[in-house]
């Protein structure tokens, strides 16, 4: 590591080496390079504002199950292929595809970015704590991009059912649930590394401070 580990933020960006895959390598060091303390809060407020829009009343899935009496909106099923895809759809009825299409999907277009900016940046902040120069492990920043990408995949495919309903898209259905579990897979591995490296860098300064601390005297 090359920097200033006293001053959270402020580390020389330090990315895994080239190696055989330039292009991830360059958008892994390119989040490093703005992955600041401050860049890290303010993502995460813009994460927090999303969520608790696109959860919540007036515009999100609370209100839509209010009209729905309970049910929910694709993006957030696990479906096994287009009959179930089409009984979600069947489900919601017409005023809640509606209002997922008018209200949830709007939302939906901006949301991805919000969790993948925050959790790459966070990710590369901690691991820019205590992770050597040219470590592979700051790829594990690419980790929450992917799991955007997916979900922006996801969402074409729940704009093009909504827009198409009730003709049938099967392979458009089809494309979304591949999608749905290529997005959990990778936002589960995101948050993961996220809580595995802030708990490595805990360990590593508590046993740097427990060093740093003068015997006690009797």
């Amino acid at each position: 590591m090359t920097g200033n580990h006293d001053k959270p933020g402020k580390t020389e960006m330090t990315a895994p080496s080239e190696g055989g895959f330039p292009p991830l390598f360059r958008l892994s060091r390119a989040i490093c390079r703005i992955a600041t303390g401050k860049a890290v809060a303010e993502s995460f407020v813009l994460w927090i504002v999303f969520l608790v829009l696109i959860n919540g009343t007036p515009f999100g899935i609370a209100q839509l199950q209010e009209i729905t009496g309970g049910a929910t909106i694709l993006d957030m099923q696990f479906t096994t292929g287009p009959d179930q895809v089409y009984a979600i759809l069947d489900a919601l009825g017409e005023a809640g595809r509606a209002f997922d299409l008018t209200r949830i999907v709007p939302l939906d277009l901006v949301f991805p970015f919000t969790y993948g900016l925050f959790l790459s940046l966070a990710i590369s902040w901690v691991l820019l704590r205590f992770v050597p120069a040219g470590s592979p492990w700051f790829f594990l920043n690419l980790a929450p991009v992917a799991a955007a990408a997916a979900d922006y995949c996801e969402n074409a495919g729940v704009l093009t059912l909504l827009l198409t309903y009730p003709a049938r898209l099967d392979p458009v259905a089809a494309f979304t649930s591949v999608m749905y579990v290529v997005k959990f897979a990778f936002s589960v591995l995101s948050f993961g590394a996220l809580f595995v490296a802030l708990a490595a860098w805990a360990v590593i300064f508590l046993k740097g401070r427990s060093r740093r601390s003068p015997p006690d005297r009797m």
